[in-house]
Formats: structure tokens, C-alpha cells, sequence
């Protein structure tokens, strides 16, 4: 079989000599699917790439790990999951990084991908991101990517091969300063070494029941929108271009990010707070915060007389944003007063100053702490006592900022609340747990100061600090996977199409 050579990155059709193939390949768009599969099979391939940096070429160890059916019909869709490409570069490739002052870097990666089934194939990107890791580890840097890949649905019988192709490889370089290096990406492409073999995985493919029907972004007669393609209709493969990332949720406020800074960020968070006094949990609705990463800072710290552990440092700033207002989105809540009259108000949490978040990774010994800072005073609107209306004023709120006791003597004092955010590094490798770049679960506990400045004509601030105010009150909140929205890459898909979140969390209690 013999295949004509077309640009990289663009699909082409193959069609076996003196016969029509009876396979049409669709590279469909990242959508849920009616997926038909009978069991999984789990493949992992170690691949061997040359890659061509700036200096000269280096040869890197690719490893693409993926979950596939164990085998599918036609007509159904074929969705590649669990998918995994980690990089190992040598110490030579990381010499050039740290040539330009690098001290971090995340890498992107595009894995080309030909997916073939009786004479006809077609090339399908897989892309992926990696988290930014120290660049001083002795015997190179491991990148490991993840990211959602199309999904393919075979229309024929007959057994489909996934085999991996060329690879791009796309740093973006941080010196010890937090500053952007020059150049302040580096794109690398890589070719398979002589003699590999980059087969990732064969599904079988079975006769369904009955005919697919055609998809709708797709035409019997003409190419789909972004792919190219030879041969008669029944052979030629298709792509159906993916779907934008849909726009929040109605629930969730608009929360577009900064796209002139490239440090940052942009994410959901919401959660629940049990107040004490109140005896349940109120929730506090999903809203909105926008950060600026602070610069990275590697620290070598002696634990003990010549053992040293590795910290990755990071201080950031962030804020609170609510149509425009330093403030989370007004939030139901339901409480007792004088001990026993069902009361619900409307509570709101406002900030009064800037966030501050501080994350120490370390790396030898594989956790991570974020401490998050914030001065929040809590005001009341909307109150109704047994159902009667009782009017409050527009002026209902604690004394000062609900408070945390801080880890931190030197900074105990009582005007901000501080959620912790934990990272672990498991038997496995993988870090789980809370991140700023990830997301995940913060836990904290507060003291809520008494009200003031509650009523008309006469001050019910003391009913709501005999009903409300005192400590021990935990909180737990859970943020979303922030949008990077000063970046234009999105292989990830974490930001719709005006960079704002598309990662929506759910509270924990």
C-alpha cells in the first residue's frame, strides 16, 4: 500500500489498489456519544522520538498511555480516554532550557495520530497539556501530558489501528524570577526514530444492527469544515470540526479573565459554611474569582545538617468579582432567632482587600500547601422572621472581616479568613489534591464578629450576634479548574470561546 505525502497536520485518504475501501473513518468533534463498547482494553506504548532543538537533536523517550473499547460496532463512537503522554527529556535537551535561564517549565504536546481501518486512514491531533515542572533534576525532566482527544467512529467492519506519528513539543520557559525567557516559547518537533513501530491500540469493529445515519456536521459529498480529502465519497474520511467549550452555566456569574496578562487566571469556586449557631450549612453560591500568578521561586531548604529539600514558591494576588463588585453573589441562608423563629436572610460576603495566596510545593518530599488569605465581612439583606418581612436596612454586617486563627503568629491578626488547599504526590506519581493551577478542595474555620449597623429605628444588630456570631464555623469550598485566560492555547478546553471558566464545581460539605 502506498500513500501519497500531504502537509503535516491535514487529513488524506488512502484507498487500496483496484478497490473501493468499505471503511469511511469520521474524527468527530469531543462530544458525549451513544459510545458502543464491549469491555476496555488499557494499551500503553513506549515510543522513541529524535527531536530538534535549537542546539542540534536529542533523542527523547515518548510514553502514550490510553483507554480504549476492547472492541465496537459500526457507527459507534470510538472516544480515546484516560489518555497520557509523558515526555522524558535528556539532560542535554534540558541544558538548552536552562540556557535560557529557565528554571520551570509546562510543555504542551501535539501528538499526530493515523487512524486506519481497510486501506483508509486519516490523521487526527492529539493534544495535551503538562503541568510546569523544575527544571534541576538530575537525568533530564518528565512532562507528563493529559487532555481530551477526538473522539473516531467506524463505519465498516473490519479491525481499526491507532498508530502515533509526529509529536510537537511546546515550552514555555519561566526563569527563577518569575519572568517569561527570550524567547519566550520554544516549539520543538520531533520525528519517529528509524525502525519504531508507534502502533497504539486495534479495536475490532463489528457489524451493527443497523446502518448509522449520517452525522449531521458532515457531508456524503463534500469535505467537512477543516480537513481535506481525496477518493470517492465511500472512502474518503471526514472530520467534524469540535465544538466550542460551552459558556457557563446560568448559576455561575460571568467571570471573563484578564487575556492581556499572560500569568492570568480565571475560576469558579463555591462551597458550603456551617455555621455553628445556625446548626446546618449554608451554601455559598459557585462565584467568581480572577488571579495574577506571582513569580516562581526554587529553594533548596536543609532540613537537617546536609539533607536539602526542594519548595517551589509561589505568591499570587487575586480578587473577588461580581458584576463588577469585590463580592461573592448573594446567597440564601436560614437560621433561628431568640432561639426558636425560623429566619432566612440573604447573605453576602464582601471583600475588602486583595486575596492572598501562597503555595509551597515540595517537590522531594511530594506535598504542596496553599494558604489562601482573605478579608471578607459578611452582610445580611432580605430578612424575613417567620415569614414577616423585617427590615434590616442596607447596612447589616459584621463588625469587621470573619477571621481564621492563622499558622502564622506574625500574621494573627484577626481581620482575614484562611483556607488551606493540600497537594499529595501517591505511590503512583500523580499529585492529587488542591492546586491554584488544578483546583480542588479548601478547608478552613472562621470566627464571625458581631453585626452592626442591622435595622430601622431600632438596632437588631444584637439579635443577629446572639443568632449568628461566634467561632468554630467551618468552611469548605472546592474551585473549579482555572481558565488561563492570557494565554491563546487552550488544548485543554478550560475556557470558552471569551475566556471565561468552563470548569463549573460542585459544593462539598
Amino acid at each position: 500500500m502506498t500513500r501519497t505525502p500531504v502537509p503535516a497536520g491535514r487529513w488524506r485518504s488512502v484507498r487500496s489498489r483496484g478497490a473501493v475501501a468499505a471503511a469511511t473513518v469520521v474524527l468527530a468533534a469531543i462530544v458525549p456519544g451513544a459510545d458502543v463498547a464491549l469491555g476496555d482494553q488499557r494499551t500503553s506504548a513506549e515510543l522513541a522520538y529524535t527531536c530538534a532543538f535549537p542546539a542540534g537533536p536529542h533523542p527523547v523517550k515518548v510514553q502514550v498511555a490510553a483507554r480504549f473499547p476492547a472492541r465496537a460496532a459500526t457507527g459507534a463512537a470510538i472516544r480515546p480516554a484516560e489518555v497520557t503522554t509523558s515526555v522524558t527529556l535528556p539532560e542535554a535537551a534540558v541544558a538548552e532550557l536552562t540556557g535560557l535561564r529557565a528554571a520551570t517549565t509546562g510543555a504542551t504536546t501535539r501528538l499526530t495520530t493515523e487512524v486506519a481501518q481497510n486501506g483508509a486512514a486519516a490523521k487526527a491531533l492529539w493534544l495535551g497539556t503538562a503541568p510546569s515542572v523544575p527544571l534541576t533534576s538530575p537525568g533530564g525532566a518528565v512532562f507528563r501530558a493529559t487532555g481530551d482527544v477526538p473522539t473516531v467512529t467506524a463505519n465498516s467492519p473490519g479491525d481499526l489501528t491507532v498508530t502515533a506519528a509526529g509529536l510537537t513539543l511546546e515550552f514555555r520557559p519561566v526563569t527563577a524570577e518569575g519572568g517569561a525567557t527570550d524567547p519566550a516559547t520554544l516549539s520543538v518537533p520531533c520525528t519517529p526514530a528509524p525502525g519504531a513501530k508507534g502502533l497504539l491500540a486495534t479495536v475490532p469493529i463489528g457489524t451493527a444492527s443497523s446502518p448509522p445515519a449520517p452525522t449531521p456536521s458532515t457531508s456524503a459529498t463534500a469535505p467537512a469544515a477543516g480537513g481535506a480529502s481525496r477518493g470517492t465519497p465511500e472512502s474518503a474520511p471526514r472530520i467534524a470540526p469540535p465544538k466550542a467549550a460551552a459558556a457557563p452555566a446560568a448559576t455561575a456569574p460571568k467571570c471573563q479573565g484578564d487575556t492581556t496578562d499572560p500569568l492570568a487566571l480565571a475560576a469558579y469556586t463555591t462551597g458550603y459554611s456551617n455555621v455553628t449557631k445556625m446548626g446546618n450549612a449554608s451554601l455559598i453560591p459557585v462565584f467568581c474569582s480572577k488571579v495574577v500568578q506571582g513569580p516562581n521561586q526554587l529553594k533548596r531548604i536543609e532540613v537537617r545538617p546536609g539533607v536539602f529539600e526542594l519548595h517551589l514558591l509561589q505568591n499570587s494576588v487575586g480578587r473577588l468579582d461580581y458584576q463588577g463588585r469585590a463580592q461573592t453573589p448573594p446567597g440564601p441562608a436560614t437560621f433561628l432567632t431568640f432561639g426558636f423563629m425560623p429566619t432566612t436572610a440573604t447573605m453576602t460576603l464582601e471583600a475588602t482587600g486583595p486575596l492572598s495566596i501562597e503555595s509551597d510545593l515540595n517537590n522531594t518530599a511530594g506535598h504542596g500547601e496553599t494558604y489562601i488569605r482573605a478579608p471578607l465581612v459578611l452582610h445580611i439583606s432580605d430578612v424575613k422572621v417567620n415569614g414577616t418581612p423585617l427590615d434590616v436596612g442596607p447596612n447589616c454586617r459584621t463588625t469587621g472581616p470573619v477571621y481564621s486563627t492563622d499558622p502564622d503568629p506574625a500574621r494573627n491578626t484577626k481581620d482575614h479568613l484562611v483556607l488551606l488547599g493540600e497537594l499529595k504526590k501517591g505511590a503512583d506519581t500523580v499529585w492529587r489534591g488542591y492546586s491554584l493551577s488544578r483546583g480542588g478542595p479548601l478547608d478552613g474555620s472562621v470566627t464571625i464578629p458581631p453585626f452592626t449597623g442591622c435595622g430601622v429605628g431600632e438596632d437588631l444588630s444584637p439579635l443577629f450576634t446572639a443568632s449568628v456570631s461566634g467561632p468554630a464555623n467551618t468552611v469548605k469550598q472546592n474551585q473549579g479548574a482555572p481558565c488561563a485566560s492570557g494565554i491563546e492555547d487552550d488544548p485543554a478546553q478550560l475556557c470558552t470561546a471569551d475566556k471565561q471558566p468552563t470548569t463549573i464545581p460542585t459544593p462539598l460539605r
